[in-house]
């Protein structure tokens, strides 16, 4: 057998997919995470917004 053949005799080349992708193109990438993100975004916002449209009401008088 030749020293070619073996696995052994030469390192396996390295590939970009070694690096850690960053968080940020992971979420650019997946169409879904990218949707999931904006809803979250939405949700918090929205709802913050609510909660300050809320509490600026004047309280309902009594009958």
């Amino acid at each position: 057998m030749s020293d070619a053949a073996s696995p052994s005799s030469h390192p396996p080349p390295v590939s970009g997919e070694d690096t850690p992708v960053p968080l940020m193109q992971r979420l650019y990438d997946s169409p879904f995470l990218l949707l999931l993100a904006c809803i979250v975004v939405m949700f918090v916002f929205f709802t913050g917004w609510g909660m300050i449209e809320i509490m600026s009401l004047e309280p309902a008088p009594l009958p």
